[in-house]
């Protein structure tokens, strides 16, 4: 079943090109979550890269953006995006 991403609240708005499709529940997506003050990272988001000690990167299925949705300790949730080479 896919997953309408407009109906995420705490998904910071997500690119043109990511709203206009719709991703399967098993579809994995690179995501920065950012904590609210005072609380800790959820056991079930693994980081792949802090970036401070409130945010950090995690590969998902697109299925645990709603479980993301309703932590209280998650304030904002972004789909990262791939930057071009350096030249």
């Amino acid at each position: 079943m896919a997953i309408d991403l407009s109906k995420l609240r705490k998904l910071e708005t997500p690119s043109a090109s990511v709203q206009s499709r719709r991703p399967s529940e098993d579809e994995k997506m690179v995501v920065l979550v950012k904590l609210r003050q005072g609380f800790a990272r959820p056991s079930y988001l693994v980081p792949r890269g802090e970036i401070s000690a409130a945010m950090f990167s995690t590969e998902v299925p697109v299925s645990a953006l709603q479980r993301i949705e309703s932590d209280p300790a998650i304030e904002s949730v972004s789909i990262s995006k791939s930057l071009p080479g350096i030249r």
